[in-house]
């Protein structure tokens, strides 16, 4: 006797074994799209939430860019960064929290006064006393995190807002540096990855320091200073990572092209296609087991979610345990074994 072929490795047999968990075998109860679609939902959004697999684990790299200190995180594929981090090979000190960073590598602020106002409106050009200087950042919500920051009361004697976005513009804000004061236009189409055109107002140069603006909410009358606040930096190796907010800070800043490393977790890809093969066939019926569940949740149908729930767990569990057999295997690390230097960041190639 040749026994068939063991199911579940395509995305069409968990389609099958969700039918006969909700008992609608007829695609005009329930059209295959929309099982797939609770398939997709349960294992793009809730598997990676409620457990964490050994082979979701992978090494996220990335290169960094010479004098650029944040990086966007690609949160749509992983679900975050754990330690340990690596630059090149050698381990860093990684952090998630903004105090225990800046405790270790506090960011300087320069405060400057360095030119005053002529009566207009501009242009005004002003070079920094220190340079390069830190750039702004948009984050994966589209908020602008300004690092450069030009301030002015104008003639009604209102506060004037001038900050960066982190690509050699010079934008004029709120007090929130998100929106345009004309007119609360958002400073950032997070639709379109575009600037408002109607909030530039200049431009500056990292590298060497100066900024040209002008101002379009009102003018500076003579003899009211213009106030900056900038960060300068020194690049070179970096040294720390903080990873927060789907955000990545490296430094020092990198002053080349390094390679950084560390410990995360993928978030499962969607199927696309009935044939589309399973990434992890043993998980199969726990998948179908949980896109069933969500099904008979929506629909309303409590005795038969009820009766399925200990099903599931038990599915649960048992993909778990693949899990825990990996990690069972693993020695403990003690103050007797793995260690080959005293200083984990320290750089002893360079």
């Amino acid at each position: 006797m040749t026994l068939p072929a063991v199911t579940g490795s395509v995305l069409g047999d968990i389609e099958t074994w969700v039918r006969r968990i909700i008992k609608s075998p007829s695609s005009q109860a329930i059209s295959p799209t929309t099982i797939a679609d609770y398939i997709n939902r349960f294992y793009v959004y809730d598997v990676p939430e409620r457990i964490q697999l050994f082979e979701l684990k992978r090494q996220y790299t990335f290169e960094t860019i010479p004098n650029i200190f944040m990086y966007q995180f690609p949160f749509d594929q992983y679900q975050g960064l754990r330690e340990p981090a690596y630059c090149d090979g050698v381990q860093i000190g990684f952090f998630m929290s903004n105090q225990q960073f800046y405790n270790v590598f506090p960011e300087l602020v320069l405060n400057e006064q360095p030119i005053q106002g002529d009566g207009t409106s501009g242009p005004y050009t002003i070079e920094f006393g220190q340079f390069p200087i830190l750039r702004g950042f948009i984050d994966d919500l589209g908020n602008l995190l300004p690092y450069v920051f030009i301030t002015a009361l104008n003639v009604a004697n209102n506060q004037m807002y001038v900050v960066d976005d982190g690509n050699g513009l010079l934008l004029q804000t709120d007090a929130t540096f998100q929106y345009d004061p004309s007119g609360t236009i958002p400073v950032y189409d997070i639709a379109t990855g575009l600037i408002n055109i109607n909030v530039v107002c200049g431009v500056i140069d990292y590298e060497t320091g100066v900024a040209t603006f002008t101002l379009n909410q009102g003018t500076v009358p003579s003899g009211n200073v213009i106030n900056t606040q900038t960060s300068p930096f020194s690049a070179g190796v970096p040294r720390l990572m903080l990873f927060f907010n789907n955000t990545i800070k490296l430094y020092p800043v990198p002053d080349r092209a390094y390679k950084i490393q560390a410990d995360a977790y993928i978030t499962p890809t969607q199927f696309l296609t009935t044939n589309a093969a399973i990434p992890f066939a043993y998980m199969s019926e726990y998948i179908a087991r949980g896109a069933a569940r969500k099904i008979l949740a929506d629909s309303g149908d409590t005795e038969q979610l009820q009766f399925y729930e200990p099903f599931f767990r038990e599915q649960e569990n048992l993909v778990l345990r693949r899990t825990s057999r990996q990690n069972a295997t693993q020695r403990t690390p003690t103050i007797f074994s793995a260690q080959t230097m005293q200083n984990p960041y320290l750089y002893s190639q360079y």
